[in-house]
């Protein structure tokens, strides 16, 4: 049955954990099956009824455990200086942070989460700047809710998959961009981490992160562009 929700070098809180813990999380409630661990899960949105929605179906659906569900990419640092989730549902257009560049630090953590990129506009645009931030899946707001269960599920066993973009969209990505990002845009389109980035060009960490963002920020603009004001 179809259901539906209601309702480092530089300091960098998502790279590295937050120095404070002020954020108060939910206790873990283990609800495994068959004596397969839970899934620990953090939800990141700043609708309140989503959040309060995505909370209720998490804490009562077998085989996941909640951590916590936060607004922002501040609360975000606090809560995962104090938990380590498997996988994290991360909302695309935060009000107070932005989920695309939030998502990007979050992998280039030394041990980093499985990312639910989560958006109310999913499409071959869309894919261009989830896959650039390296996210492990991506999932409509209006999907049903099997679906998002079915992703944090792949993502959780190291089967998360973002839709290739195609060529065009490709192509039309690197049209925008300095000759000089086009080997970064490349890496990033495979998957590589900013220390092997950095390593492979012979530039400090700290510039190829600074040029990977900027160039996801590009494309994410373009997306909006295209009439996605994502929410």
């Amino acid at each position: 049955m179809v259901r539906s929700l209601e309702g480092s070098e530089d300091p960098d809180p998502l790279l590295d954990g937050a120095r404070t813990t002020t954020l108060s999380l939910m206790p873990s409630r283990d609800r495994s099956s068959a004596g397969a661990p839970a899934v620990s899960v953090l939800v990141v949105d700043d609708h309140p009824a989503l959040r309060a929605g995505l909370k209720h179906l998490l804490d009562h659906e077998p085989g996941y455990r909640l951590l916590g569900a936060v607004s922002s990419e501040a609360e975000l640092a606090i809560a995962l200086s104090i938990q380590r989730p498997d996988v994290v549902i991360l909302d695309y257009a935060l009000t107070r942070g932005d989920g695309l560049s939030a998502c990007f630090r979050l992998k280039q953590r030394p041990l980093p989460p499985g990312v639910v990129l989560y958006s109310a506009y999913v499409d071959d645009v869309f894919a261009v700047p989830a896959t650039l931030a390296q996210a492990d899946a991506i999932v409509s707001k209006n999907a049903p809710v099997d679906d998002l269960l079915t992703a944090i599920d792949a993502v959780a066993a190291g089967e998360g998959e973002v839709p290739a973009p195609d060529r065009e969209a490709m192509e039309a990505a690197s049209s925008r961009l300095d000759a000089e990002d086009l080997p970064i845009l490349g890496m990033l389109f495979a998957k590589l981490r900013v220390t092997e980035i950095a390593s492979t060009l012979g530039l400090e960490a700290r510039e190829v992160r600074s040029r990977a963002l900027r160039i996801i920020g590009e494309m994410q603009a373009q997306d909006r562009r295209h009439g996605h004001a994502a929410v």
